[in-house]
């Protein structure tokens, strides 16, 4: 603003504005204790006075003809930046600073008696710098926020990494993850760790179900941690706040399954419940192992999953068991191989013949042929338990290797 545009009414109203500034200060400071987020106990009043005086102290000068754009543009902004760390919702933020120009035109009319027709043409002027100060301020603190979510972020990131991947027993760490994770400090948990086609309506989809349930990122991989079942929308057997904690370990089993069922229809990894936050990243591993065997419309479990874990924990192991195995097994023609092993799975999932051959659409005794056949190439019974087990795990790694799965 050029001098000549100032008008001798206002430079004398300016002159006598920044005489009495310390007065229209603490008038102003009365007005802005009113509106929340500026009790005392959040901001002090030393704090919000010595802002107030710098700022309506910097607009009358720049209304008096002073070049003072650039200083006032970051004296806004360090405000709007500040006030983000006290606390102070950016509504009563803008609210104070719009208080400005009503302020600004009450002190230049109590001071220029029987002039205010005369102030009239400097009214544009006056709304400009309150705006342009407003502008600056709302800029400030949104850069901050930013900046702020940016830093939460990372600290979430750096407690999620010590919780998840450090094995760290520290209750101290325990204290600070609940805490800024917004998760309960004692358990059971649950983890739901998202397929990697699935993650973009993961945390809808997990928070439709579990509607308490905290759903992060870490590292790209989308995933959901379920303490109890306290507050589960559809789930039966809800663990209240009057239950003892006997009777709510006593029910962890059958939530865990509630769990399980609720997110079904899911494309992610569920694990098994973790007693603590120290064992959280055992069922954070697990559900993420998981989340890869999950399909669209199904999550997996390890219930059902548990041989192809098996075989990637074992590694080479599995592959030379699966080897050993299926040596002479592999010599049969593909259609004969497709027909035993169809027989046996099916077969293993109930334990009956009879049911096998209703599912198969064949004969009883035709399926206790071809699981007899199997036995006598690969060397391992379907019908006795221990044999089951270990032909899971062979099975699972050979369709692994099938598959190109490490």
């Amino acid at each position: 603003m050029d001098d000549v545009t100032v008008s001798p009414a206002l430079r004398r109203g300016i002159r006598s504005c920044l005489a009495d500034l310390d007065e229209i200060t603490t008038l102003y400071v009365s007005q802005v204790r009113t509106l929340t987020g500026y009790v005392e106990s959040v901001i002090a009043e030393r704090d919000v006075h010595s802002t107030a005086f710098t700022t309506l102290g910097l607009m009358f000068r720049q209304l008096g003809g002073e070049r003072l754009e650039d200083e006032l543009r970051a004296h806004s902004r360090a405000i709007g930046r500040k006030r983000v760390r006290q606390g102070v919702p950016l509504e009563s933020l803008l609210r104070a600073v719009r208080m400005d120009f009503r302020f600004i035109w009450q002190a230049l009319n109590d001071r220029l008696p029987g002039e205010a027709d005369r102030l009239s043409d400097d009214v544009v002027a006056i709304w400009e710098v309150v705006e342009a100060h407003t502008t600056s301020v709302q800029s400030g603190y949104m850069l901050e926020l930013g900046q702020v979510k940016a830093e939460l972020e990372q600290e979430q990131a750096f407690l999620l990494r010590r919780l998840l991947r450090g094995g760290v027993d520290d209750s101290q760490l325990h204290v600070q993850a609940a805490e800024a994770l917004e998760i309960p400090l004692t358990g059971p948990y649950w983890v739901a760790v998202a397929h990697q086609d699935a993650a973009a309506g993961f945390a809808a989809d997990v928070q439709d179900v579990f509607p308490a349930a905290v759903c992060l990122r870490l590292d790209g991989v989308e995933f959901a941690v379920i303490a109890g079942t306290s507050g589960v929308s559809g789930v039966a057997g809800s663990s209240g706040p009057s239950s003892s904690s006997s009777s709510s370990s006593g029910r962890s089993g059958s939530s865990g399954v509630l769990v399980q069922l609720a997110l079904a229809d899911l494309q992610v990894g569920v694990s098994q419940s973790a007693a603590t936050l120290s064992s959280l990243s055992e069922m954070w591993q697990l559900a993420s192992e998981l989340a890869e065997f999950a399909v669209p419309g199904r999550a997996a479990v390890l219930a059902q999953h548990w041989p192809s874990l098996v075989v990637r924990r074992l590694g080479p192991v599995a592959s030379s068991l699966a080897a050993d195995a299926l040596r002479d097994f592999a010599l049969l023609p593909s259609s004969e191989r497709d027909l035993l092993v169809e027989a046996v799975e099916v077969y293993m999932a109930s334990g009956s013949a009879s049911k096998a051959a209703g599912v198969l659409f064949c004969h009883r005794n035709t399926i206790m042929n071809r699981l007899a056949k199997f036995a006598s190439v690969a060397g391992l019974d379907p019908t006795v338990p221990d044999d089951a087990a270990t032909i899971k795990v062979v099975l699972a790694a050979a369709r692994g290797a099938e598959e190109g799965r490490p």
